[in-house]
């Protein structure tokens, strides 16, 4: 059911005359004596069209010459609807600008933020405009809303380009949150070393929760009590010391490495034509002639090879023949 103002207090006029309800609302005499406002259909822009009598007199003209009622046709034909209206999109440059950091530094998101009024500086005692040339004017640590407010203020002031500014502006945030990262690690360090000792932080006390339930699936049989846990003792003293003794230490004089480098020392190469000393590396290989026996050798280890198989065959026949 359409529910259009005008119409409301027709509609409960109807329902009086026809005994559907006793009496009248509240409301009804105020809204006959005061009735809501009728809203203008939507407003579409006519073009004018050129008349017949204008091309006649050769008037100049940018559009076509349609007849009357010819648009209306056509609207029918193709069963067109006028779009609703809607309002327009409000969209901030602010919004484009944060939307592309977060897609760059998505891990700011998760850093935890104050909610505490009052702790910030005044937004009117703020530097700002051409005076504010770079982003640590604000402060050394600045936040995500610093960073995009200077980024605006670059291409307002210094008419440059957004994408220019949002890299300006990036480069010197990266730049001083790294700066901060190793001021508070030397800090820590310096601390740990005087003796602080810091709680746990949320990830750890995570971790060691979740070590703490998987422990628990391990099988009783398998856990190590605390009984068998070896313990270590430390060394004495006199197993360790800053002496050095003297079977280790070097004698003689220092050569800077030559007494090692020396047994190390190939021999000389040997040269074409001269005969083989014992210290040469060709020395333990045989010659060919010393490698190769003579004929007369080899005849007569083959007879002697061939004696000792009839022997062995003779032995063999003769005990199995008895």
């Amino acid at each position: 059911m359409r529910r259009i103002p005008s119409q409301v207090p027709q509609a409960v006029s109807r329902l009086l005359q026809g005994n559907v309800i006793s009496q009248p609302p509240t409301w009804y005499i105020p809204v006959l004596s005061h009735p809501p406002p009728q809203l203008p259909p939507r407003q579409t822009v006519q073009r004018s069209r050129p008349t017949d009598r204008s091309i006649e007199q050769g008037e100049f003209t940018d559009v076509s010459y349609i007849p009357s009622g010819e648009l209306e046709r056509r609207d029918r034909i193709r069963k067109y609807k006028s779009r609703k209206q809607k309002p327009e999109r409000i969209s901030y440059q602010e919004d484009k600008i944060r939307r592309q950091f977060f897609k760059d530094f998505p891990f700011e998101a998760l850093r935890p933020i104050s909610l505490v009024e009052g702790t910030e500086i005044d937004q009117s005692i703020k530097v700002d405009g051409e005076n504010w040339k770079t982003l640590d004017e604000r402060g050394q640590y600045p936040t995500v809303e610093d960073t995009i407010s200077f980024v605006l203020n670059l291409q307002q002031t210094q008419s440059m380009p957004i994408s220019e500014a949002y890299s300006i502006a990036t480069r010197e945030f990266i730049a001083l949150r790294a700066k901060h990262e190793q001021a508070t690690i030397a800090a820590e360090i310096e601390a740990r070393y005087h003796g602080a000792e810091f709680k746990p932080d949320a990830f750890e006390r995570q971790f060691n929760l979740e070590q703490k339930s998987l422990s628990t699936l391990i099988p009783p049989s398998t856990r190590s009590s605390e009984s068998s846990k070896i313990k270590y003792r430390k060394l004495p003293r006199w197993q360790w010391s800053n002496t050095v003794s003297s079977s280790s230490m070097p004698s003689g004089e220092f050569t800077s490495g030559k007494e090692y480098m020396s047994k190390w020392k190939l021999p000389d190469p040997i040269e074409i034509g001269q005969p083989r000393g014992e210290g040469d590396l060709l020395g333990a290989i045989p010659s060919q002639s010393q490698s190769q026996p003579s004929n007369e050798e080899s005849e007569v280890q083959e007879e002697e090879e061939a004696e000792s198989d009839l022997q062995f065959l003779q032995s063999v026949l003769g005990k199995s023949r008895t």
